[in-house]
């Protein structure tokens, strides 16, 4: 993925982390599917599953991310 993508990705997740949770795109975020259906194939990726990509692209762990993002300042740093 190029650098450029890679920040912008990141600073629309840190804007999305922060929003109250009864905004729309947070609550698409969590939201799961409806039915259990699904194409044969490989998944499509949900977008946390590119988040989680790019988090290990700049080595931040995974499971302390929802954390960090909520400091703006440290989140706008790995950003950079």
């Amino acid at each position: 993925m190029e650098d450029h993508l890679i920040r912008k990705n990141l600073r629309w997740t840190g804007h999305l982390m922060r929003m109250s949770a009864d905004r729309l795109p947070k609550q698409v975020l969590y939201s799961e599917l409806s039915s259990d259906h699904r194409k044969r194939g490989r998944p499509r990726l949900r977008f946390k599953d590119t988040i989680k990509r790019t988090l290990k692209l700049r080595n931040i762990k995974t499971d302390s991310w929802t954390s960090l993002s909520q400091q703006r300042d440290k989140w706008r740093a790995i950003g950079k």
